[in-house]
C-alpha cells in the first residue's frame, strides 16, 4: 500500500512536470475580451476550458490567502460543474471537472496562472489580485 502511494505521488509529479513542457494554443485568448479589465485589481478570473465547448468564465472578488483550488471550488459551484479531486501527499489533484475526466483521449486537467504553469498543486498556489487562472484539458506533447 505504501509503495502504491509513492508510485501515485511520483506519477502526479511527473504529470505536472511534463505539463510544464506542453506547448499549446491558448484557445481562451479569444475570450480575453470577454473578461472585463475593469476592477482587475480587485478581481480574479477563472477560465475552465475542456477543449470541446466554449470556455466557462467565472469572476469573483479577490480574497487574501486565496489559493487556486479555492477559486476552482467556488467557480465550479457557481457554474454548476461537478468537481472530482483526490488528495495526495503532494497536494490535491483535479481528476474531473464537469463530465470531463482525466485520461480521456490521453488528456489531463492542467492549470495556469497568468499563462504560466506553476510547479505546485492547485491547493498550494496562492493567487494575487488581478490573476487569471485557467484550467485546460490537454494532451501531453510526449
Amino acid at each position: 500500500m505504501k509503495n502504491l502511494k509513492i508510485f501515485i505521488g511520483i506519477g502526479v509529479a511527473v504529470i505536472v512536470i511534463i505539463g510544464s513542457w506542453i506547448i499549446s494554443i491558448d484557445k481562451s485568448e479569444n475570450f480575453q475580451e470577454n473578461v472585463s479589465q475593469e476592477n482587475v485589481s480587485k478581481e480574479v478570473v477563472l477560465i475552465i476550458d475542456d477543449g470541446e465547448q466554449s470556455p466557462k468564465i467565472f469572476k469573483t472578488d479577490f480574497k487574501k490567502e486565496m489559493y487556486v483550488f479555492d477559486l476552482l471550488e467556488q467557480g465550479s459551484a457557481e457554474l454548476d460543474l461537478t468537481l472530482k479531486t483526490k488528495t495526495y501527499d503532494i497536494g490535491v489533484m483535479i481528476e474531473a471537472i464537469g463530465n470531463t475526466e482525466n485520461g480521456k483521449d490521453g488528456k489531463y486537467w492542467m492549470y495556469y496562472v497568468n499563462k504560466e504553469m506553476p510547479m505546485v498543486s492547485a491547493d498550494k498556489k496562492l493567487i494575487n489580485k488581478g490573476d487569471r487562472v485557467e484550467f485546460k484539458f490537454e494532451k501531453s506533447s510526449f
